[in-house]
């Protein structure tokens, strides 16, 4: 109990250095360290088909559930899209799959599912 009468639970770290132990400093700073964020998976291959699209279609004005025809694709650009996913995911995807997938959200879902059961190229 502190002199005013107040109950206060005693400091667990009362006593204890802030330092490193034997007082050297390495010289990184002390406190919490904060992680990077990390990508959900599904997340980081939204991102890997809007980084095609939008390199393919040369702008990024369409959002997630955008289809690609709207966003101004057609299907040589889409073909060329899904060359670039196959080069950088190193598994073939037939270009059926954009048609029956046409935005960045279904594609990526639908390239996730194909890469995570196709032997890699």
């Amino acid at each position: 109990m502190s002199d005013d009468g107040v109950k206060t639970r005693p400091d667990p770290h009362a006593g204890q250095s802030s330092g490193p132990p034997g007082g050297r400093h390495s010289g990184l700073p002390s406190g919490p360290v904060s992680e990077p964020p990390v990508t959900p998976p599904a997340r980081a291959m939204e991102d890997q088909v809007r980084a095609a699209w939008t390199e393919v279609l040369g702008h990024d004005d369409f959002d997630d559930d955008t289809p690609f025809i709207e966003a101004g694709g057609h299907s040589l650009k889409a073909t060329q899209v899904l060359m670039r996913l196959r080069r950088q995911l190193g598994v073939r995807l037939p270009n059926r799959l954009f048609f029956d997938h046409p935005t960045v959200r279904e594609l990526a879902v639908a390239v996730e599912r194909v890469a995570a059961t196709s032997p890699r190229v």
